[in-house]
């Protein structure tokens, strides 16, 4: 039998994911949930939404695993809403589609998603809570880190390692032995060819620093 998950979250993001542990898991969803304050709606995708609040006693973490749905626009929430449901005791899936081309000694943790066309070379090591959007290069030895957004067709050069809750946009690309900090903002069809500075946007090619997050009036938060 299937395993059966709660999606924390019911965002377009949500549904999404909700479409690919349907289609293409070994997971059934059985449920949505959001904090209570944020409830709004009794069912989505013809499933039950509860409040985060009552998940212990509604869906029990011996029972039910989760997984915590959350996009690029409020980076630092994707940190808060997983912390969240680990406290509560669960354990969080990955998604990794069955067309993503994964080496066996993939090092990953928990809450990850690995989109279709994604390619990842031998001796890579991901932490917690990041995706990877469709079409995705990570290089050998790339090690990233937890609560990152990677968008589609970007590329990650060989010896590459990504800090925390970084937003890589679309077909962005670096190269090789680059440190990316901790909440690097990399724009669209950004070429990274030095290592970033923590919570610094950065675009063109080659790269260059445009901003810090605070004095651009970057969301983060």
């Amino acid at each position: 039998m299937p395993e059966k998950i709660v999606i924390y979250g019911v965002s377009a993001f949500a549904e999404m994911m909700y479409h690919n542990f349907t289609r293409y898991s070994e997971y059934r969803v059985v449920a949505f949930c959001v904090d209570q304050e944020y409830m709004q709606e009794s069912s989505f995708c013809h499933l039950p939404v509860v409040a985060f609040e009552e998940m212990a006693e509604l869906y029990p973490a011996k029972d039910y695993k989760m997984f915590v749905a959350i996009g690029f626009s409020r980076m630092r929430n994707r940190a808060l809403m997983f912390d969240k449901a680990k406290a509560k005791g669960y354990q969080l899936v990955n998604y990794i589609s069955p067309q993503a081309i994964i080496r066996e000694d993939l090092v990953i943790g928990e809450n990850n998603v690995i989109q279709s066309s994604t390619d990842i070379d031998i001796f890579v090591s991901i932490g917690n809570n990041n995706v990877f959007w469709t079409g995705c290069i990570l290089g050998h030895n790339v090690v990233v880190g937890n609560h990152n957004y990677v968008s589609g067709n970007c590329g990650l050069g060989g010896n590459c390692v990504i800090g925390d809750a970084c937003f890589i946009g679309n077909a962005a690309c670096m190269v090789n032995n680059i440190n990316i900090a901790d909440e690097t903002y990399l724009v669209a069809g950004a070429i990274i060819v030095r290592s970033t500075e923590k919570s610094c946007q950065y675009h063109g090619n080659p790269s260059k620093r445009v901003a810090r997050h605070a004095d651009a009036g970057i969301v983060i938060t």
